[in-house]
């Protein structure tokens, strides 16, 4: 329970009082006639504070003043109140003041100037009802509305503390999420409305929001908190900030209890955990865990956004750990006639190379392009990824390119969201927080978008790649966090995309190297099998695919069947069934991967008498999965 103390509430509001005595009363007001989303008000409203409202045939409107000096001294604010609340609004029938002081009795009666309001208010038929010091005294504001008595009763943070930084927190994150491409004063919009559509579904309360990195799935959440949070609670999250021992170390000063208390009218509320696939890389999972179950009992609606290679991980995540089943919506890239029609609307020119025109089909890359646009340029795949480097990150400025690498890796070997690096404030503040690169909070600095983090790893062990010695000595310097990992395969796939004729020596070198970690080896082996240089390292390797009583080739079966799939949903979306969830089902449907599964079944068929067919039950769950496949095509192939 709060005790009232008006020093207190002077001493925290010294600045401006009377504006947050309105704001006091504007919660009260609005908690005592059950108005949970506010009331409408004009700038300088006239008479009264808010439009009145409509409840049990009163037309009621409300007034806050915050006095320094005894009522009596302001009969005349008092009755033109009255006045004009009646001049502007005629049905007005109730008028309430909220008012920090008492009135003062004059001989055991009512004091003239009390009387005269009163009779104001009886001839232009309002009823007057008085919320003076005594009503801040009541069980209504110090226990019913405890903790908004606790905000301004109190020197000591309150919930409404915590509430205003998770919005900064939002607004932080969201900050450098673009929401249209800017090109030559225009902007391009692609156009979600189906994606919102799905979103807003009120039969689902869980989502997963997925595509590959870039293409759009955060301004997608942008745009839905824009529309949302003046009128619903919603707050985001980055998935890493869930690296916690205790959830309640996610509230600061406050608990969890707290925040889900605070929240606990609202019929509509929504959390968003964004880049969810790095609560894979949870060391601890419980306090998610907790957090997960306490918003699903409070019917919170739930958003993840993940990268789509994660989906599959995520969802059995979630359905074996959590116990829970979202609803997937996937948000593609642009196709070649959509990129048509924007360079026709909006007169650019698309890139001649083709890596690069299947680059831009991102959106992220397509801003980036026409950031950057030059229609004399012609660079090629690795020249366009350069510049962009150059152009966002290094700025010819070596210290600046250092510093961000820094934070890159020192984020992925930590996995939190917010680091404190050891760099020079010029080139943290004034370079990549002034240009959007980096983000700032309390607790440290963040990186505002997920693939900036992503060039910076893929940066370091490319560097690390050109400095080492041999395989051996990459894999020490760069370390074996997950996050290092992923870009570890993602930076071996590009090489391979590219027709590196290096990356294909380093692999050679990784596979006959016994003193290599074997999670490294099976990172090359399921980037392998996922390009089209298969058919070469099968060539290459085909000796040591025999040794060993064949265990190369036995690794490779085991790595198709496991990480080269992906949940084929063509099945049911011929039958028209678009939204269906596939945990509804008893089975999961899910289709080959990659290149890796015809050659590798193309070279067990080329070299059965060398395998013997004594030898081939390893082979045949990889037969059986690719057959089951073709025959699900055919008949999908009838459907249509």
């Amino acid at each position: 329970m709060i005790k009232p103390d008006w020093n207190k509430f002077n001493a925290k509001f010294s600045e401006n009082p009377q504006n947050n005595f309105e704001w006091f009363c504007y919660l009260l007001f609005c908690k005592e006639f059950n108005e949970p989303y506010g009331i409408f008000r004009y700038k300088n409203q006239s008479a009264i504070e808010t439009n009145p409202i409509k409840k049990d045939g009163d037309v009621i409107g409300w007034q806050a003043k915050f006095y320094d000096t005894p009522l009596s001294k302001h009969k005349s604010d008092l009755i033109n109140t009255i006045e004009n609340a009646k001049r502007d609004y005629p049905q007005i029938t109730k008028l309430i003041f909220y008012l920090n002081r008492e009135f003062g009795q004059y001989k055991g009666n009512k004091p003239k100037y009390l009387k005269e309001s009163e009779e104001k208010a009886h001839e232009l038929n309002i009823e007057l009802k008085w919320r003076t010091k005594s009503f801040f005294e009541s069980e209504f504001v110090c226990i019913e509305n405890e903790i908004i008595a606790k905000h301004f009763f109190t020197l000591n943070k309150s919930i409404f503390d915590l509430i205003n930084r998770q919005e900064k927190h939002n607004e932080n994150i969201l900050k450098e999420i673009k929401t249209s491409i800017l090109f030559n004063d225009q902007k391009i919009k692609i156009d979600r409305s189906d994606i919102y559509e799905k979103l807003e579904n009120t039969s689902n309360h869980i989502f997963i929001l997925s595509g590959v990195g870039g293409v759009g799935k955060t301004a997608v959440i942008k745009n839905l908190y824009n529309k949302l949070h003046d009128i619903n609670p919603a707050y985001i999250f980055k998935a890493n900030e869930f690296e916690l021992r205790n959830i309640n170390n996610l509230f600061h000063d406050f608990s969890f209890h707290d925040f889900i208390d605070f929240h606990k009218d609202e019929s509509k509320k929504l959390i968003v955990v964004d880049s969810a696939e790095k609560l894979l890389d949870l060391k601890y999972t419980d306090p998610f865990k907790e957090f997960l179950t306490t918003l699903i009992d409070n019917k919170w609606t739930i958003i993840f956004t993940s990268r789509e290679n994660y989906l599959e991980n995520l969802n059995y995540e979630f359905f074996g750990i959590y116990n829970i089943a979202p609803k997937n919506i996937n948000i593609q890239e642009l196709n070649l006639d959509e990129l048509n029609l924007f360079s026709k609307k909006y007169q650019f020119s698309l890139p001649k190379d083709s890596k690069v025109l299947e680059l831009i089909k991102n959106p992220f890359y397509l801003n980036e392009y026409l950031k950057f646009y030059n229609s004399d340029d012609e660079l090629d795949y690795s020249g366009f990824k350069d510049k962009l480097w150059n152009k966002n990150i290094k700025k010819s400025i070596p210290a600046r390119e250092q510093c961000f690498l820094q934070i890159a890796f020192k984020r992925a070997n930590e996995g939190q969201f917010f680091v404190n690096p050891n760099c020079e404030s010029r080139i943290l503040d004034d370079e990549l927080l002034h240009d959007g690169i980096l983000g700032y909070e309390t607790p440290g600095y963040f990186i505002t978008h997920d693939i900036y983090e992503e060039w910076a790893l893929e940066k370091i062990v490319n560097s690390e790649f050109i400095k080492s010695e041999n395989a051996k000595e990459l894999f020490e310097k760069i370390g074996q966090s997950l996050p290092i990992r992923r870009s570890f395969r993602n930076w071996v796939s590009e090489r391979l995309l590219l027709n590196d004729g290096e990356i294909k020596s380093f692999i050679d070198d990784v596979m006959v190297n016994n003193k290599i970690e074997s999670f490294w080896k099976d990172e090359i082996l399921i980037s392998v099998l996922l390009s089209d240089y298969t058919e070469k390292f099968f060539e290459i390797f085909k000796k040591k695919l025999f040794s060993d009583e064949n265990e190369l080739l036995k690794r490779l079966s085991f790595l198709l069947r496991l990480a080269c799939k992906e949940v084929d949903e063509t099945f049911f979306k011929k039958l028209g069934l678009d939204n269906l969830n596939l945990f509804s089902l008893k089975h999961i449907l899910t289709k080959p991967k990659g290149k890796g599964w015809e050659i590798y079944i193309k070279f067990v068929y080329e070299n059965l008498d060398i395998i013997g067919i004594e030898n081939i039950n390893f082979v045949l769950p990889i037969i059986y999965d690719w057959n089951k496949n073709l025959i699900r095509e055919i008949q999908q192939n009838i459907l249509a």
